[in-house]
């Protein structure tokens, strides 16, 4: 197999943007963009609401922590261990929004601020019609 720059798709120039940001206990951490997390753990996220479903608080906020050690890498295990369930939950809930299928276009079905012109015969005159 030939290397050749046309046959070359380089991922490197997809690598992760900077998105959100949470600050806790006075240091600033990156929080990942659902895009740019590897599949496995997107799956893992992707199904946070049905797995934590029926689960105890204590339960709950393991799953969570675990959600956290994914979208905030740099959080150490320690630091992790101190966030409270509603600072996981808004974090979870901001990541997910990222997650979310933006409409088609730029607003909605048409993406269009501009209607289609009218027809011809909409815009003559009675007994303008055409072939008539």
């Amino acid at each position: 197999m030939t290397d050749r720059d046309e046959d070359l798709i380089d991922l490197d120039a997809f690598a992760p943007a900077d998105g959100t940001r949470i600050k806790f206990q006075g240091r600033t951490y990156a929080v990942r963009n659902v895009a740019d997390i590897p599949a496995e753990d997107l799956f893992l996220i992707l199904r946070a609401e049905e797995e934590l479903r029926g689960k105890g608080p204590g339960e709950q906020l393991r799953m969570g922590l675990r959600y956290m050690g994914i979208l905030v890498p740099e959080m150490d295990p320690a630091t992790l261990g101190q966030l409270s369930s509603r600072q996981v939950l808004r974090v979870m809930q901001e990541a997910m929004g990222l997650a979310e299928v933006p409409p088609v276009g730029a607003d909605g079905p048409s993406g269009s601020p501009i209607s289609s012109p009218s027809s011809p015969d909409s815009t003559a005159g009675p007994g303008a019609r055409s072939g008539a």
